[in-house]
């Protein structure tokens, strides 16, 4: 018994120990084998991060342009949010690198510098002054811009790296003098002289003095108006009687039918104050160019002094086209992140935005996240990559439109009025001119020259 009771003993022991042998054996062949990066044949379960698409931009939050850049940059911030909220471009985050200049141009070049160490190769601009200073840079640098909100003639002549939203500013103010001369003169002709007299008030600026070349007046001679030229008051005015007087010479009898204002709100809001203290106010019109928006002017001084300007816009005034589906849309996401309702320099920002960020998809799709340079943006544009007539997503505006050589992306623009404290839409949708150098003939065949 004894003997038996041992050879047991010696079993069990046997049995445990292979029991203990073999347990984690049997644990590891049931346990699921999660797959990584370094597992031979298998896919990973964990999702591969894509690296950040990075673009740039220099931007004047401060200085004399700070009460009209924020709202327009903050829609841009807004966008790229929004962007990748919903999952990026195509997977891969966008980020927006900025500096701000406060409008000095010591301050963009340095910023430039710093972006071009970092690897740059697409900036946007918010600026005529940086745009006509980077222009050869841009090109020798080979890095593209897809937009500036400043629209100075002489940034697009001869193309190079960059492009303008919307027409140019001496085409916008084109715009209206065909206005005045084909649907206004013929109601107002007034006999004094035979032909329609329009001067500018404007600073001695990039923007300020784009709408004075000397294409802009062979145009206006062209369509049977008269430039009569353009007074220059400081870009932060006290007052600007003088540079009215300039215009008018006459407070009885006032020697143009239109003034134009290509001065930003610092000196809209002083110039219509003195029209209506020099007793011009009804006299003589008064217009002005999209960064001076009767909206803008409302927000600032009294409704009266305000009444019948009329304004330009290449994208939808969300105060006027609140129903429109994109507008509404636009109102949602700043009411998601500021709790407040979209301007129209917000609701401009947005359609931009989603300009360039349709420009990045494209580039990406041809030429993948390693093709991403200067180069390969531009040609998205210059080889017809780009569709014609293109509506933002939200269709906020003017269709993007590019064509060879020129550098604008939108060709249209519409009118709005200041009527009784509000505005209203004057027209519809109206083909910009296209009023270029006549050296530049050449690269536009068959379209009209303008020189004098």
């Amino acid at each position: 018994m004894k003997g038996n009771a041992g050879r047991f003993t010696r079993f069990l022991l046997l049995l445990l120990a292979a029991v203990v042998m073999l347990a984690p054996l049997a644990a590891c062949a049931k346990a699921p084998t999660t797959p990584t990066a370094t597992t031979p044949g298998v896919t990973p379960t964990t999702p591969v991060v894509k690296p950040t698409i990075k673009h740039y931009t220099t931007v004047d939050l401060t200085g004399p342009y700070g009460i009209l850049v924020p709202d327009l940059f903050e829609a841009m911030l807004d966008y790229y949010r929004y962007v990748n909220e919903n999952g990026g471009i195509n997977g891969y985050p966008v980020e927006l690198v900025w500096g701000e200049t406060g409008n000095v141009m010591a301050r963009a070049w340095s910023h430039y510098k710093r972006f071009k160490d970092e690897g740059m190769q697409l900036m946007w601009l918010i600026s005529s002054p940086e745009g006509e200073a980077f222009k050869s840079t841009l090109e020798k640098d080979k890095i593209f811009c897809p937009l500036n909100f400043g629209q100075s003639d002489p940034q697009l002549y001869p193309p190079a790296w960059q492009w303008v939203d919307g027409p140019s500013y001496g085409e916008g103010f084109g715009a209206f003098a065909y206005w005045v001369v084909n649907e206004w003169w013929p109601k107002n002709k007034h006999g004094k002289w035979d032909k329609p007299r329009i001067g500018i008030i404007g600073p001695d600026s990039a923007y300020g003095k784009a709408a004075n070349l000397p294409e802009v007046h062979a145009y206006v001679k062209a369509i049977g108006g008269e430039h009569v030229g353009q007074a220059f008051p400081p870009v932060v005015p006290v007052d600007v009687t003088p540079q009215v007087m300039q215009l008018v010479k006459d407070v009885a009898n006032p020697q143009v039918d239109w003034i134009w204002t290509q001065g930003l709100s610092q000196i809209a809001t002083v110039w219509l104050k003195n029209m209506s203290a020099l007793g011009l106010q009804g006299k003589v019109g008064v217009a002005g160019f999209w960064w001076t928006t009767g909206a803008e002017l409302l927000r600032r001084i009294d409704a009266k002094f305000v009444e019948g300007y009329i304004f330009s816009q290449y994208s939808y005034m969300p105060q006027v086209e609140k129903d429109h589906p994109g507008i509404k849309k636009v109102n949602e996401m700043r009411q998601k992140y500021h709790g407040k309702d979209a301007d129209e320099y917000y609701s401009r920002g947005v359609r931009a935005a989603q300009y360039v960020m349709e420009v990045t998809r494209i580039a990406l799709e041809k030429f993948g996240y390693e093709g991403l340079t200067g180069a390969n943006y531009k040609r998205v544009l210059d080889e017809g990559m780009f569709p014609r007539h293109w509506k933002t997503p939200w269709d906020l505006g003017a269709e993007i439109d590019i064509t060879p050589n020129d550098r604008r992306t939108a060709k249209q623009l519409m009118f709005y009025v200041v009527k009784g404290g509000k505005i209203e839409r004057m027209s519809g949708w109206i083909d910009a001119p296209h009023i270029f150098p006549a050296q530049y003939k050449d690269l536009f065949p068959g379209e009209p020259v303008y020189s004098q």
